[in-house]
């Protein structure tokens, strides 16, 4: 008994001995925020920080500063560098027990890109993009991609990595990121970062410090039972997250588009129908990521097989592989593209045609975006309609492994706490906000929680940091008459958090694609919050940076007479006439109608023969208004009513 004692106390020693040459050989390790390609804001302080062994001794060397500390008794250490002109690029230099470099940083101005897909949305999806990239030589703006993460507790470092600009690494910048970072540092000259750590179909709860979101009242906690799935929080995101790994690893495993039984298979009727184009927020895959096939089948004449034809599929979110009777006749990864593949002779066949579509979505809608009339084969100059009864089947996707898409927004603050919160320390220039299409139909709550998140992000980087965002486009059909319009609502919220200082909004009614939540003209997004920044931020007064916004309504003899604030250089429409689209005129009793008005100096008339006594305005009021109101710089009128009840 007393040798295995001494056997045990020998081993006990042992690892103790281990364990203090490992703690020995730790090393100074940094936030995965600094790294090579980084920037460093301009004119103010600057933190670094990193952990080492507890009391070891730290020195920093970056552009002609020298600093040393020492470690704390939980290995955590800081310094602060003296504020610097921009420019670069530099090397940091940190010395502890090892020896860290790193090279090629800049000093000028950082700005965080956050807000669900439209910023997410990257360059090479963009209008234009394959010239977009080409001519996309700019060393000094940089991108740091956050990797999407979640937490129910604040977490104290992220995953990402710097990004330099060039052809081969725009393509997955944020495009509206870019497009700003460019018009700003064409016209300032000044290195210009950006922290893209935006993720699509989010709510702005998730963006939200949970702990600030506890102060709200009751009504804001009902969309959030305590148990979550029937599991409490915490346990349910550490799930998530391992039901993310095995999604992913499984797809990565099991590539199904090499099976024959998947894009040749010998029978379809056994798999589910749906009517064609199908997006999936409109069907039973509204909460599933992954692959999903696609079948039809289609009967050909003999005379309509004997040269090459086409396939058109319409515009489709997000991967796609396509195979007619097993022979694969094309793909794209491009977003919203349309898909038009040649189909060469003797791939189709006298009789019936098994076309098999591998349809591949990681995150947001999915699925076939166009219209009926996109779909179709062309053979000999006559389409052959394609827009029928199809049937599907699953291939690998996120509900096989208990993967909740969605699992992003059903607690507040849990990309706060995994994506804002690692950042705080980290000195950045303002702030660029492009998200609401998920708060769509709870404007009043987004009245409260807009505003409250701005003050609070700036509380917590403890500065009043600039606040820019994209109001949201129109979307959906164009509006056949004046209503009701839960998309304006969700507008007329964002631009009442105005009111606080350092803040400004891009407008963009006249931006929208009908069919598509992410239009492609992100170009004009871009370059409409670098006017604001421009204009607020680096001395250029003289810019014009807002479109005609209202200001004030008199009614005289049946009209309504509107004058407008940020006319610029006058008042125009974009088809060069007086005549101005998009108004609506009621009486007191609300009912709205379409107007007439025009352009008469500086202010716009309005009146119809339908009211003879009007009391209120709206312009540019629907899901998809019909618009053409600008001044003479090109920026468009911002949305409004008169009716306002909030006001």
């Amino acid at each position: 008994m007393n040798n295995r004692y001494r056997k045990m106390k020998k081993l006990v020693f042992l690892l103790i001995a281990l364990c203090g040459v490992l703690i020995a050989k730790a090393e100074v390790v940094l936030p995965n925020i600094f790294s090579d390609n980084m920037v460093l804001q301009r004119d103010t302080p600057v933190k670094i920080w990193g952990q080492a062994d507890a009391a070891e001794k730290i020195e920093v060397a970056f552009n002609g500063q020298e600093h040393k500390t020492l470690a704390d008794t939980n290995g955590n250490w800081e310094i602060t560098l003296k504020p610097m002109a921009f420019g670069g690029p530099y090397s940091l230099s940190i010395q502890g027990k090892n020896a860290i470099v790193l090279q090629n940083i800049l000093i000028g101005d950082v700005w965080i890109c956050s807000g669900q897909s439209n910023m997410e949305f990257s360059v090479r999806h963009v209008k234009d993009a394959e010239n977009e990239i080409s001519k996309a030589h700019y060393s000094k703006i940089r991108s740091f991609r956050v990797k999407r993460n979640m937490g129910y507790d604040p977490l104290e470092d992220l995953d990402g990595a710097w990004t330099e600009c060039n052809p081969e690494t725009v393509g997955q910048f944020s495009a509206v990121g870019y497009f700003f970072a460019r018009k700003v540092y064409e016209d300032t000259g000044i290195p210009i970062a950006l922290i893209n750590n935006s993720w699509g179909g989010t709510q702005i709860e998730t963006w939200t410090d949970r702990e600030v979101y506890k102060k709200l009242p009751a009504e804001y906690w009902e969309r959030y039972p305590e148990g979550v799935f029937g599991v409490d929080p915490v346990r349910f995101v550490a799930s998530q997250e391992t039901a993310q790994k095995s999604f992913q690893e499984a797809k990565g495993i099991k590539d199904d588009s090499k099976e024959e039984g998947y894009f040749f298979p010998t029978n379809i009727s056994d798999y589910k129908t749906c009517k064609m184009p199908l997006r999936w927020d409109r069907s039973e895959l509204k909460n599933i990521d992954g692959v999903v096939w696609f079948y039809t089948t289609i009967q050909l004449p003999a005379n309509a097989v004997q040269n090459d034809g086409i396939l058109n599929l319409g515009p489709i979110d997000q991967k796609d592989k396509v195979w007619i009777n097993g022979k694969s006749v094309g793909e794209s990864e491009t977003y919203m593209e349309e898909r038009s593949y040649k189909i060469t002779k003797g791939v189709l066949k006298e009789g019936n045609n098994t076309i098999a579509v591998r349809l591949d979505d990681n995150g947001g809608n999915g699925g076939f975006a166009g219209t009926e009339e996109d779909l179709f084969l062309k053979l000999d100059n006559k389409k052959y309609s394609l827009a029928d009864d199809w049937t599907y089947r699953k291939g690998i996707t996120s509900d096989m492994f208990g993967y909740e898409p969605n699992a992003r927004n059903l607690y507040p603050g849990l990309l706060y706490n995994a994506m804002i919160n690692p950042l705080l320390q980290f000195k950045i220039k303002g702030i660029l906000w492009y998200q609401g299409e998920h708060n769509v139909g709870r404007s009043q709550q987004y009245r409260t929680l807009f505003p409250y998140l701005i003050k609070d992000w700036r509380k917590k980087w403890g500065v009043d940091l600039p606040f820019y965002w994209v109001q949201l486009a129109n979307y959906l059909r164009i509006d056949d008459k004046p209503s009701r319009s839960t998309w304006a609502e969700l507008r007329e919220a964002q631009t009442s958090a105005l009111t606080l200082p350092k803040t400004g909004e891009a407008v963009i009614i006249d931006l929208g694609e009908a069919e598509d939540i992410h239009p492609k003209n992100k170009q004009d997004v871009g370059q409409r919050l670098a006017l604001i920044a421009l204009n607020k931020d680096y001395g250029k007064k003289h810019l014009v940076y807002s479109g005609p916004t209202f200001k004030a309504v008199k009614f005289k003899r049946g009209k309504g007479v509107i004058s407008f604030r940020n006319v610029g250089s006058g008042l125009v429409t974009s088809n060069n006439t007086t005549e101005v689209k998009g108004f609506a005129i009621a009486g007191t009793d609300k009912k709205f109608v379409w107007a007439n008005a025009i352009i008469m100096g500086d202010k716009i008339i309005v009146e119809s023969d339908q009211i003879k006594e009007p009391a209120f305005i709206r312009y540019a009021w629907g899901n998809n208004p019909e618009t053409n109101l600008y001044n003479k710089e090109g920026l468009p009128a911002r949305p409004f009513r008169t009716d306002n009840p909030n006001k």
